[in-house]
């Protein structure tokens, strides 16, 4: 019994700083302090993000819509189907499209943003194949909603 209780005493104590090993100094942007990750620019409604594979997008892209006609346009034009009702005077919308891929397990995974109080980066990571997938052409994308908080915004892809 106090050999199993131990075990748990020192496997508590080994995990702590092994969680802290993936933690990264927020980087620094020009213009400003130390960037912060946070929270408070998601979007408050649901659904507030959209994922698919397959677009009319055949090369990469990355773009912020802020207006209604941009939003209709979007999704005509690149998801080929009708736009979900958004409130622009709250939220401005983040898109990813990465193109024409040969295979699937390919995405996009938008992750928690950055600011240091003047800018605010929208950051995405690019899911690449693992395994067993797909032998069929798609062209992957993902869209998010975040409210709106007066900074200027801009999509950067995570490399790390």
């Amino acid at each position: 019994m106090i050999r199993i209780l131990w075990t748990g005493v020192l496997a508590a104590v080994l995990a702590v700083p092994v969680l802290a090993m993936g933690r990264k100094t927020p980087k620094t942007q020009s213009g400003g302090g130390p960037m912060e990750a946070t929270k408070n620019f998601a979007a408050d409604v649901t659904p507030n993000e959209w994922r698919g594979s397959h677009s009319a997008e055949t090369g990469p892209s990355a773009r912020i819509v802020e207006s209604g006609a941009e939003w209709d346009r979007l999704w005509r034009d690149a998801v080929n189907q009708k736009a979900p009702a958004v409130n622009f005077n709250k939220y401005f919308a983040a898109a990813v499209f990465l193109g024409a891929q040969p295979t699937g397990g390919y995405g996009v995974e938008f992750i928690e943003p950055l600011s240091n109080g003047q800018e605010l980066v929208l950051r995405y990571r690019i899911l690449r194949p693992k395994g067993m997938v797909t032998q069929a052409f798609t062209q992957p994308y993902a869209i998010k909603l975040y409210k709106k908080g007066g900074l200027k915004a801009s999509l950067s892809e995570d490399k790390g």
